[in-house]
């Protein structure tokens, strides 16, 4: 049976490790974007559907590596139908390639753009397209008691993006992001 299906999952070789193999659960064909050829073949094949993978190993930050990449798989004649991303605030240019060359050919995809606590006080920026469906997921921290907070774990993160993608919801928040003051230092 061909899956139908499609995912795109930048950044997927550390925390999105999760997300990606619970996508390849639920049928979609996932390509996962990262730097490293090796961490991201970990994640295929740790996965129960390790055929549901294609790796796509580059360097976001060079935007024009990632627009021919991005054009190369739209022109396999994928249709691209969900993006998890983790892209760094050092890569500008990242999302909004990604969003321009998946949204040539694509007339109804979802971004599930993921962003670090800071996109609390200070939302990103993002390109509006009429044909992504763009949700913003902001992961923050957990209070374990008065004096101590501490980052999510991959776990808690994979599972926060996830309950993002079934619940649809345009913002969402993995665990906390009040009180600020009790943000980790590190």
């Amino acid at each position: 049976m061909r899956m139908s299906r499609q995912a795109l999952v930048v950044g997927a070789s550390g925390m999105l490790t999760g997300v990606a193999r619970w996508l390849a659960e639920q049928g979609y064909l996932v390509t996962l974007v990262g730097r490293d050829q090796g961490r991201l073949a970990q994640v295929r094949d740790g996965s129960l559907y390790p055929q549901s993978f294609t790796l796509l190993p580059l360097d976001y930050h060079r935007t024009d590596h990632l627009r021919e990449a991005m054009e190369q798989l739209i022109g396999e004649n994928r249709h691209i139908d969900l993006v998890v991303a983790w892209i760094h605030q050092t890569a500008p240019d990242a999302l909004p390639t990604i969003q321009q060359v998946i949204s040539r050919p694509n007339k109804n995809w979802s971004l599930y753009h993921v962003c670090g606590s800071k996109a609390w006080l200070h939302p990103p920026i993002v390109q509006e397209i009429a044909s992504c469906t763009y949700h913003q997921i902001i992961l923050g921290f957990i209070c374990e008691n008065e004096q101590k907070s501490r980052w999510l774990t991959n776990n808690e993160i994979a599972q926060g993006v996830i309950r993002s993608i079934q619940s649809q919801e345009m913002q969402s928040i993995v665990g906390q992001v009040e009180p600020w003051d009790r943000r980790p230092s590190s």
